[in-house]
């Protein structure tokens, strides 16, 4: 009893128990996508990783260019989404195919290929398949026959 009087004594006069913890407001982030205040963001943020879109990168193949809006030639595939929210259907990054529609660009992969990884075989051959949001829950995949 006596060393652990002590202890909780000295922690007293010490002023450490005492001492105000920091909200979670007061903390500042430095990256441009977290919250500055609880309830405001950063100008520019975006909200949800389906509205970003990624840049062609050096080696990638381009296999699409479509200047239509994405779903007036490209039809959203709801098994092959769900298929994919699940890693059970989706590209190989690998191979840097890629898909470029009404000026956004997107992960592509051809049915039949290598660039297309498909565990529930529900892939037609000479189809091209576009990703958005591959790797999230929220993963869409849109087709189009070649």
């Amino acid at each position: 009893m006596g060393k652990w009087f002590f202890f909780f004594a000295l922690l007293a006069l010490s002023g450490f128990a005492a001492a105000p913890a920091a909200g979670a407001a007061e903390l500042m982030s430095t990256h441009p996508s977290h919250y500055r205040s609880s309830g405001e963001a950063v100008n520019g943020g975006s909200t949800s990783i389906l509205g970003r879109t990624k840049q062609v990168r050096a080696g990638s193949r381009v296999i699409v260019r479509d200047e239509g809006a994405l779903l007036e030639r490209w039809v959203l595939n709801t098994d092959l989404s769900r298929a994919c929210n699940r890693r059970l259907f989706r590209q190989k990054r690998d191979q840097f195919l890629v898909g470029i529609v009404d000026g956004r660009t997107y992960g592509a992969a051809v049915g039949g290929h290598g660039s297309l990884l498909d565990r529930v075989k529900m892939a037609e051959n000479q189809v091209v398949y576009l990703f958005r949001g591959q790797g999230t829950t929220d993963c869409r995949v849109y087709h189009r026959t070649k």
